[in-house]
């Protein structure tokens, strides 16, 4: 994985890059935000991303959730 710049609005916690079709996990709890504490620690896709915001396909319950990044982190991205 490399990372991105400064400017880039799709960092995890980490400050990793998230390139779309990777595998995140959600790792912090913001109810406003999408990021609910049933969630923690599950594990989906990042299937789309907005201005400021990722979309995630959860694998329980398949779910499509609007996130933001810093509530996640890179488990698996894709090859480029």
């Amino acid at each position: 994985m490399t990372d991105a710049p400064d400017s880039d609005p799709w960092r995890d916690v980490r400050g990793t890059h998230i390139p779309l079709l990777s595998r995140v996990e959600q790792i912090t709890v913001d109810k406003g935000h999408g990021a609910l504490p049933s969630r923690l620690h599950q594990q989906g896709q990042v299937i789309g991303r907005g201005t400021h915001l990722i979309y995630v396909r959860f694998d329980h319950g398949g779910q499509l959730i609007a996130l933001r990044p810093h509530h996640v982190r890179v488990i698996e991205a894709p090859a480029e």
